[in-house]
């Protein structure tokens, strides 16, 4: 199993908090979007990006991230459960599937997103069509009916 440093991808510390992985995975991410960057090589590095915001911003999986990461960086054999190896493989499918969506989402759309990433809310935000506006009027609508606002 090959086992990136994401926190190089990010080009962060290993000590970075929360707002310092967003900050630097917004920066990262306008670079290599398609609305900025058409190179062949700018694909990968974007899934990569989000693999990485991915696993960096949730503590659990930073915590259990961090414990392979520190086996490799200190050449020890590293052993890998089969259930913490299917996990890290289960993580990688995820952020592959959000690296496609945000991927054929607007640049713009997506720092817009930033707001709703830690709470998670982003696929509850897409409408049916998968339009990221859209999905937020109806989300809008759907509290707005609620109070019977709108």
């Amino acid at each position: 199993m090959e086992l990136i440093n994401y926190y190089l991808i990010l080009k962060i510390e290993k000590t970075a908090d929360l707002d310092t992985i967003k900050k630097a995975f917004r920066k990262e991410i306008a670079l290599y979007h398609p609305d900025k960057n058409s190179s062949e090589s700018a694909k990968a590095h974007f899934d990569l990006l989000v693999e990485a915001f991915d696993i960096l911003s949730h503590p659990e999986k930073r915590k259990a991230y961090d414990t392979l990461l520190s086996s490799k960086d200190n050449n020890k054999p590293l052993i890998i459960e089969a259930k913490a190896e299917q996990q890290y493989k289960e993580w990688k499918k995820t952020s592959k599937k959000r690296s496609n969506t945000y991927w054929d989402t607007s640049l713009t759309e997506l720092l817009m997103l930033d707001i709703f990433l830690e709470t998670g809310l982003f696929s509850d935000l897409l409408s049916e069509t998968g339009d990221l506006f859209d999905g937020i009027g109806d989300s809008l609508g759907d509290i707005g009916d609620l109070f019977d606002v709108f």
